[in-house]
Protein backbone atom coordinates (compact mmCIF):
# COMPACT_ATOMS: atom_id res chain seq x y z
CA UNK A 1 0.00 0.00 0.00
CA UNK A 2 1.63 3.06 -1.16
CA UNK A 3 -1.35 5.70 -0.79
CA UNK A 4 -1.80 8.48 2.11
CA UNK A 5 -4.73 9.48 3.54
CA UNK A 6 -5.84 12.46 6.49
CA UNK A 7 -3.12 11.31 8.53
CA UNK A 8 -0.15 12.32 6.40
CA UNK A 9 -2.02 16.01 6.78
CA UNK A 10 -2.83 15.66 10.16
CA UNK A 11 0.58 14.84 11.19
CA UNK A 12 2.14 17.83 9.56
CA UNK A 13 -0.57 20.33 10.74
CA UNK A 14 -1.87 18.84 14.36
CA UNK A 15 1.73 16.62 15.32
CA UNK A 16 2.94 19.02 17.84
CA UNK A 17 -0.33 19.84 19.01
CA UNK A 18 -1.29 16.62 19.84
CA UNK A 19 2.00 15.49 21.52
CA UNK A 20 1.24 17.37 24.47
CA UNK A 21 -1.53 17.74 26.17
CA UNK A 22 -4.29 20.86 26.74
CA UNK A 23 -7.95 21.08 25.72
CA UNK A 24 -9.61 20.14 22.28
CA UNK A 25 -13.27 20.78 20.84
CA UNK A 26 -14.57 19.77 17.85
CA UNK A 27 -17.87 19.85 15.89
CA UNK A 28 -18.65 17.69 12.77
CA UNK A 29 -22.39 18.72 11.41
CA UNK A 30 -24.02 19.06 7.93
CA UNK A 31 -24.23 22.64 6.55
CA UNK A 32 -26.23 21.38 3.41
CA UNK A 33 -28.38 24.21 2.41
CA UNK A 34 -30.73 22.42 -0.28
CA UNK A 35 -33.10 21.96 2.58
CA UNK A 36 -36.75 23.70 2.94
CA UNK A 37 -35.78 27.26 4.84
CA UNK A 38 -32.31 26.69 4.62
CA UNK A 39 -31.76 29.53 6.96
CA UNK A 40 -34.17 28.39 9.62
CA UNK A 41 -32.42 24.99 9.14
CA UNK A 42 -28.92 26.60 9.54
CA UNK A 43 -30.22 28.11 12.94
CA UNK A 44 -30.89 25.77 14.52
CA UNK A 45 -27.82 23.42 13.62
CA UNK A 46 -25.79 25.85 15.24
CA UNK A 47 -27.79 25.97 18.18
CA UNK A 48 -27.41 22.22 18.45
CA UNK A 49 -23.95 22.46 18.26
CA UNK A 50 -23.62 25.36 20.84
CA UNK A 51 -25.71 23.63 23.52
CA UNK A 52 -23.41 20.76 22.85
CA UNK A 53 -20.40 22.37 23.38
CA UNK A 54 -21.36 24.13 26.50
CA UNK A 55 -22.84 20.96 27.97
CA UNK A 56 -19.52 19.07 27.69
CA UNK A 57 -17.60 22.07 29.58
CA UNK A 58 -16.66 24.38 26.74
CA UNK A 59 -16.48 28.28 27.64
CA UNK A 60 -18.06 30.68 25.71
CA UNK A 61 -15.24 32.21 24.03
CA UNK A 62 -14.34 28.48 22.30
CA UNK A 63 -18.26 28.25 21.63
CA UNK A 64 -17.54 31.64 19.60
CA UNK A 65 -15.07 30.55 17.77
CA UNK A 66 -16.45 27.04 16.86
CA UNK A 67 -20.00 28.99 15.89
CA UNK A 68 -18.24 31.96 13.56
CA UNK A 69 -16.52 29.08 11.53
CA UNK A 70 -20.04 27.26 11.06
CA UNK A 71 -21.64 30.98 9.73
CA UNK A 72 -19.29 31.16 7.27
CA UNK A 73 -20.73 30.04 3.50
CA UNK A 74 -19.46 26.17 2.89
CA UNK A 75 -18.77 27.50 -0.78
CA UNK A 76 -19.35 24.87 -2.49
CA UNK A 77 -22.92 23.15 -3.33
CA UNK A 78 -25.03 20.68 -1.00
CA UNK A 79 -24.49 18.02 0.43
CA UNK A 80 -21.73 19.44 2.23
CA UNK A 81 -20.63 19.12 5.80
CA UNK A 82 -18.20 21.11 8.22
CA UNK A 83 -15.54 20.32 10.78
CA UNK A 84 -14.09 22.89 12.98
CA UNK A 85 -11.22 21.90 15.59
CA UNK A 86 -9.96 24.52 18.42
CA UNK A 87 -7.22 23.84 20.58
CA UNK A 88 -6.99 25.60 23.69
CA UNK A 89 -8.78 28.97 22.57
CA UNK A 90 -7.27 28.70 18.81
CA UNK A 91 -8.89 27.23 15.36
CA UNK A 92 -6.65 25.23 14.17
CA UNK A 93 -8.86 23.38 11.32
CA UNK A 94 -12.18 24.62 9.68
CA UNK A 95 -12.98 22.20 7.05
CA UNK A 96 -15.79 22.64 4.60
CA UNK A 97 -16.36 18.67 3.17
CA UNK A 98 -18.31 17.93 0.01
CA UNK A 99 -20.70 15.25 0.10
CA UNK A 100 -23.13 13.94 2.99
CA UNK A 101 -21.82 12.97 6.50
CA UNK A 102 -19.40 10.44 6.40
CA UNK A 103 -21.14 8.72 9.63
CA UNK A 104 -22.85 10.54 12.75
CA UNK A 105 -22.22 14.21 13.81
CA UNK A 106 -19.54 14.92 16.31
CA UNK A 107 -19.79 17.41 18.70
CA UNK A 108 -17.39 17.48 21.51
CA UNK A 109 -14.73 18.52 24.32
CA UNK A 110 -11.93 16.50 25.45
CA UNK A 111 -8.58 15.95 26.12
CA UNK A 112 -7.92 13.89 22.81
CA UNK A 113 -9.76 15.02 19.41
CA UNK A 114 -12.13 12.98 17.37
CA UNK A 115 -10.20 12.74 13.82
CA UNK A 116 -12.44 10.23 12.57
CA UNK A 117 -14.57 12.75 10.74
CA UNK A 118 -11.74 13.79 9.04
CA UNK A 119 -10.47 10.21 7.75
CA UNK A 120 -14.07 9.11 7.19
CA UNK A 121 -13.85 11.96 4.13
CA UNK A 122 -10.50 11.62 2.52
CA UNK A 123 -10.01 7.98 3.34
CA UNK A 124 -6.94 8.48 0.70
CA UNK A 125 -4.59 11.22 -0.90
CA UNK A 126 -6.65 11.04 -3.94
CA UNK A 127 -6.50 13.76 -6.45
CA UNK A 128 -9.33 14.35 -9.55
CA UNK A 129 -9.45 15.60 -12.89
CA UNK A 130 -12.45 16.76 -14.40
CA UNK A 131 -12.40 17.09 -17.82
CA UNK A 132 -15.19 18.93 -20.42
CA UNK A 133 -14.43 18.06 -24.15
CA UNK A 134 -15.60 20.14 -26.87
CA UNK A 135 -15.24 20.27 -30.29
CA UNK A 136 -13.17 23.63 -29.76
CA UNK A 137 -10.83 22.19 -27.21
CA UNK A 138 -11.82 21.64 -24.06
CA UNK A 139 -11.10 22.43 -20.11
CA UNK A 140 -10.17 20.64 -17.21
CA UNK A 141 -9.99 21.23 -13.33
CA UNK A 142 -7.85 19.37 -10.78
CA UNK A 143 -10.11 18.28 -7.40
CA UNK A 144 -8.98 16.48 -4.47
CA UNK A 145 -11.18 13.86 -2.53
CA UNK A 146 -12.69 15.17 0.63
CA UNK A 147 -11.77 18.89 -0.24
CA UNK A 148 -12.93 21.88 -1.05
CA UNK A 149 -11.95 22.83 -4.63
CA UNK A 150 -9.44 26.00 -4.50
CA UNK A 151 -7.40 27.75 -7.04
CA UNK A 152 -6.55 27.73 -9.61
CA UNK A 153 -9.38 27.70 -11.29
CA UNK A 154 -10.08 25.41 -14.14
CA UNK A 155 -7.75 25.18 -17.41
CA UNK A 156 -8.85 26.16 -20.28
CA UNK A 157 -7.05 25.19 -24.02
CA UNK A 158 -8.74 26.93 -26.68
CA UNK A 159 -8.04 25.06 -30.06
CA UNK A 160 -9.31 25.94 -33.45
CA UNK A 161 -12.70 27.41 -34.11
CA UNK A 162 -12.71 28.10 -37.87
CA UNK A 163 -14.86 25.70 -39.81
CA UNK A 164 -16.01 23.63 -36.65
CA UNK A 165 -19.28 22.40 -38.38
CA UNK A 166 -19.81 20.23 -40.57
CA UNK A 167 -21.02 22.40 -44.21
CA UNK A 168 -24.73 21.64 -45.21
CA UNK A 169 -25.27 19.24 -46.81
CA UNK A 170 -24.92 18.88 -50.80
CA UNK A 171 -23.43 17.33 -53.43
CA UNK A 172 -20.38 19.62 -54.83
CA UNK A 173 -16.68 18.27 -55.17
CA UNK A 174 -15.43 20.28 -51.76
CA UNK A 175 -17.80 18.75 -49.48
CA UNK A 176 -15.71 16.05 -49.07
CA UNK A 177 -12.88 18.29 -48.71
CA UNK A 178 -14.14 20.61 -45.78
CA UNK A 179 -15.86 17.30 -43.71
CA UNK A 180 -12.06 15.94 -43.55
CA UNK A 181 -10.81 19.37 -43.01
CA UNK A 182 -13.32 20.03 -40.05
CA UNK A 183 -12.23 16.48 -38.28
CA UNK A 184 -8.85 17.30 -38.25
CA UNK A 185 -9.60 20.56 -36.37
CA UNK A 186 -11.32 18.40 -34.12
CA UNK A 187 -8.25 15.82 -33.79
CA UNK A 188 -6.11 18.62 -33.47
CA UNK A 189 -7.87 20.72 -31.05
CA UNK A 190 -8.50 17.32 -28.66
CA UNK A 191 -5.18 16.44 -29.32
CA UNK A 192 -3.62 19.44 -27.38
CA UNK A 193 -6.49 19.14 -24.92
CA UNK A 194 -5.19 15.74 -24.53
CA UNK A 195 -1.21 16.84 -24.07
CA UNK A 196 -1.78 19.18 -21.05
CA UNK A 197 -3.98 16.45 -19.32
CA UNK A 198 -1.40 14.22 -19.68
CA UNK A 199 1.37 17.05 -18.50
CA UNK A 200 -0.97 17.46 -15.66
CA UNK A 201 -1.11 13.19 -14.43
CA UNK A 202 2.24 13.25 -14.50
CA UNK A 203 2.24 16.29 -11.94
CA UNK A 204 -0.09 15.42 -10.17
CA UNK A 205 -0.56 11.55 -10.26
CA UNK A 206 -4.30 11.73 -10.19
CA UNK A 207 -6.18 8.48 -8.87
CA UNK A 208 -9.41 9.28 -11.56
CA UNK A 209 -9.74 11.14 -14.54
CA UNK A 210 -13.36 12.06 -15.44
CA UNK A 211 -14.03 12.98 -18.93
CA UNK A 212 -17.66 14.30 -20.01
CA UNK A 213 -19.25 16.62 -23.03
CA UNK A 214 -19.53 16.46 -26.35
CA UNK A 215 -19.70 12.86 -27.64
CA UNK A 216 -17.48 13.09 -30.73
CA UNK A 217 -14.39 15.04 -28.88
CA UNK A 218 -14.75 12.83 -25.82
CA UNK A 219 -13.65 10.21 -28.06
CA UNK A 220 -11.34 11.80 -29.71
CA UNK A 221 -9.81 13.05 -26.88
CA UNK A 222 -9.43 9.47 -25.22
CA UNK A 223 -7.52 8.28 -28.36
CA UNK A 224 -5.39 11.05 -27.78
CA UNK A 225 -4.23 10.67 -24.52
CA UNK A 226 -1.63 8.87 -23.51
CA UNK A 227 -1.55 5.36 -22.23
CA UNK A 228 -0.88 6.39 -18.46
CA UNK A 229 -4.03 8.96 -18.61
CA UNK A 230 -6.00 6.64 -20.32
CA UNK A 231 -5.96 3.86 -17.48
CA UNK A 232 -7.37 6.62 -15.23
CA UNK A 233 -10.52 7.66 -17.79
CA UNK A 234 -14.21 7.10 -16.52
CA UNK A 235 -16.29 8.67 -19.41
CA UNK A 236 -19.80 10.27 -18.67
CA UNK A 237 -21.88 9.97 -21.40
CA UNK A 238 -23.28 12.85 -21.48
CA UNK A 239 -22.94 16.75 -21.36
CA UNK A 240 -22.95 18.02 -17.59
CA UNK A 241 -23.46 21.69 -19.29
CA UNK A 242 -26.45 20.68 -21.29
CA UNK A 243 -29.16 20.98 -18.40
CA UNK A 244 -29.63 20.50 -14.28
CA UNK A 245 -30.81 16.70 -14.94
CA UNK A 246 -27.08 15.87 -17.11
CA UNK A 247 -25.44 17.87 -14.28
CA UNK A 248 -27.09 15.90 -11.60
CA UNK A 249 -26.55 12.69 -13.70
CA UNK A 250 -22.73 13.54 -13.99
CA UNK A 251 -22.07 14.54 -10.31
CA UNK A 252 -23.35 10.71 -9.31
CA UNK A 253 -21.09 9.34 -11.92
CA UNK A 254 -18.21 11.15 -10.39
CA UNK A 255 -19.44 10.17 -6.74
CA UNK A 256 -19.40 6.64 -8.26
CA UNK A 257 -16.53 6.70 -9.87
CA UNK A 258 -14.74 7.82 -6.34
CA UNK A 259 -16.19 5.55 -4.37
CA UNK A 260 -15.01 2.82 -7.03
CA UNK A 261 -11.32 3.78 -6.31
CA UNK A 262 -11.22 4.06 -2.79
CA UNK A 263 -13.39 0.72 -2.57
CA UNK A 264 -10.42 -1.11 -4.60
CA UNK A 265 -7.75 0.38 -2.42
CA UNK A 266 -9.40 -0.85 0.66
CA UNK A 267 -10.45 -4.51 -0.34
CA UNK A 268 -7.03 -4.04 -1.95
CA UNK A 269 -5.75 -3.58 2.08
CA UNK A 270 -8.17 -6.38 3.18
CA UNK A 271 -6.97 -8.82 0.81
CA UNK A 272 -3.53 -8.01 1.75
CA UNK A 273 -4.31 -8.61 5.49
CA UNK A 274 -6.33 -11.82 4.90
CA UNK A 275 -3.43 -13.05 3.02
CA UNK A 276 -0.51 -12.11 6.12
CA UNK A 277 -2.47 -13.20 8.18
CA UNK A 278 -3.34 -16.83 6.62
CA UNK A 279 0.47 -17.30 6.11
CA UNK A 280 1.10 -16.38 9.29
CA UNK A 281 4.71 -14.55 7.95
CA UNK A 282 4.31 -12.11 11.05
CA UNK A 283 3.63 -9.03 8.95
CA UNK A 284 0.07 -8.30 10.26
CA UNK A 285 -1.79 -8.33 13.36
CA UNK A 286 -5.14 -8.18 14.49
CA UNK A 287 -7.02 -7.20 16.94
CA UNK A 288 -7.29 -4.08 19.32
CA UNK A 289 -4.21 -5.03 21.55
CA UNK A 290 -1.84 -5.99 18.89
CA UNK A 291 -2.64 -3.02 17.03
CA UNK A 292 -2.13 -0.79 20.05
CA UNK A 293 1.66 -2.57 20.70
CA UNK A 294 2.21 -2.16 16.78
CA UNK A 295 1.57 1.78 17.22
CA UNK A 296 3.55 1.90 20.47
CA UNK A 297 6.53 0.74 18.28
CA UNK A 298 5.78 2.83 15.19
CA UNK A 299 5.90 -0.82 13.69
CA UNK A 300 1.89 -0.13 12.14
CA UNK A 301 2.51 1.04 8.83
CA UNK A 302 -1.37 0.98 7.75
CA UNK A 303 -4.08 0.46 10.55
CA UNK A 304 -7.46 -0.52 9.38
CA UNK A 305 -10.25 -0.44 11.82
CA UNK A 306 -14.19 -0.29 12.31
CA UNK A 307 -15.34 2.57 14.71
CA UNK A 308 -18.62 0.74 15.45
CA UNK A 309 -17.30 -2.56 16.16
CA UNK A 310 -15.06 -0.72 18.60
CA UNK A 311 -17.91 0.73 20.43
CA UNK A 312 -17.49 2.80 23.67
CA UNK A 313 -14.37 0.94 24.63
CA UNK A 314 -11.63 3.17 25.94
CA UNK A 315 -7.65 3.36 25.72
CA UNK A 316 -5.79 5.37 27.59
CA UNK A 317 -3.71 8.76 25.81
CA UNK A 318 -0.11 8.88 26.83
CA UNK A 319 1.87 12.72 26.75
CA UNK A 320 4.69 11.08 24.97
CA UNK A 321 6.13 8.05 22.86
CA UNK A 322 4.46 5.39 23.01
CA UNK A 323 1.30 7.64 22.91
CA UNK A 324 -1.50 4.99 23.40
CA UNK A 325 -1.78 2.26 25.97
CA UNK A 326 -4.17 -0.41 27.13
CA UNK A 327 -3.54 -0.14 30.61
CA UNK A 328 -1.57 1.93 33.20
CA UNK A 329 1.65 -0.43 33.21
CA UNK A 330 1.95 -0.19 29.29
CA UNK A 331 3.05 3.73 30.26
CA UNK A 332 6.41 3.57 30.89
CA UNK A 333 6.71 6.17 33.30
CA UNK A 334 5.38 8.32 30.63
CA UNK A 335 2.40 11.18 32.03
CA UNK A 336 -0.99 9.41 31.04
CA UNK A 337 -3.63 11.91 29.59
CA UNK A 338 -6.50 9.61 30.66
CA UNK A 339 -8.96 7.40 29.15
CA UNK A 340 -10.36 8.28 25.96
CA UNK A 341 -12.53 6.90 23.17
CA UNK A 342 -10.43 4.21 21.80
CA UNK A 343 -11.09 5.22 18.13
CA UNK A 344 -9.86 8.50 19.05
CA UNK A 345 -6.68 7.11 20.58
CA UNK A 346 -5.84 4.93 17.81
CA UNK A 347 -6.37 7.71 15.33
CA UNK A 348 -4.30 9.99 17.44
CA UNK A 349 -1.19 7.33 17.63
CA UNK A 350 -1.46 6.88 14.18
CA UNK A 351 -1.11 10.54 13.38
CA UNK A 352 1.77 10.21 15.29
CA UNK A 353 3.95 8.14 13.77
CA UNK A 354 3.14 8.78 10.69
CA UNK A 355 0.68 5.54 10.17
CA UNK A 356 -2.18 5.25 7.81
CA UNK A 357 -5.45 4.64 8.87
CA UNK A 358 -8.29 2.85 7.05
CA UNK A 359 -11.83 2.24 7.76
CA UNK A 360 -13.43 -0.83 7.28
CA UNK A 361 -16.10 -3.18 8.17
CA UNK A 362 -15.29 -5.83 10.78
CA UNK A 363 -16.31 -8.14 8.70
CA UNK A 364 -13.95 -7.89 6.20
CA UNK A 365 -11.12 -8.13 8.40
CA UNK A 366 -9.58 -11.61 9.41
CA UNK A 367 -11.34 -13.21 11.77
CA UNK A 368 -13.91 -10.46 12.08
CA UNK A 369 -11.56 -8.16 14.36
CA UNK A 370 -12.53 -4.50 15.07
CA UNK A 371 -8.90 -3.35 14.02
CA UNK A 372 -5.87 -4.84 12.79
CA UNK A 373 -2.73 -3.52 11.20
CA UNK A 374 0.14 -4.03 8.33
CA UNK A 375 3.67 -3.79 9.54
CA UNK A 376 6.70 -1.89 9.10
CA UNK A 377 8.56 -5.17 9.65
CA UNK A 378 7.57 -8.65 10.69
CA UNK A 379 7.03 -8.89 14.49
CA UNK A 380 8.26 -12.51 16.37
CA UNK A 381 10.48 -15.13 14.61
CA UNK A 382 10.23 -15.82 11.26
CA UNK A 383 8.04 -18.61 10.35
CA UNK A 384 10.16 -21.66 8.68
CA UNK A 385 10.11 -22.02 5.16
Amino acid sequence: MTSSNATSELHEILGERLEGGGTWAWAYADVSGNVEDPRRQAALRLRAVEESLREQGAGDDVVDLVAAEFEQEPGVPSPVARYVLVHDGSVVLSEVLPGHLHGPESVGVGAVPDLVPLVAHRPVDLPFLVVHAGKEGGAFRTYRLGHAPVAPAEQQVQGRNDTLHYAKAGTGWKQPHWQQHTEEIWKQNQSELASALDATVREVRPGLVVVAGDVTARELLVKSLSSETRGLVSVFPGDPRADTASKQAFVEHVEVALARVVATRRHDLEDLLRTHVGRGDNQAVTGIGSVVEALQQAQGSVVALDAVAIGDRTLLALGAAPWVATAPEQAGGVPVIGPVPAVCALVRAAVLTDAEIVLVNAASLPGGAAAAALLRWPVGPAVPA
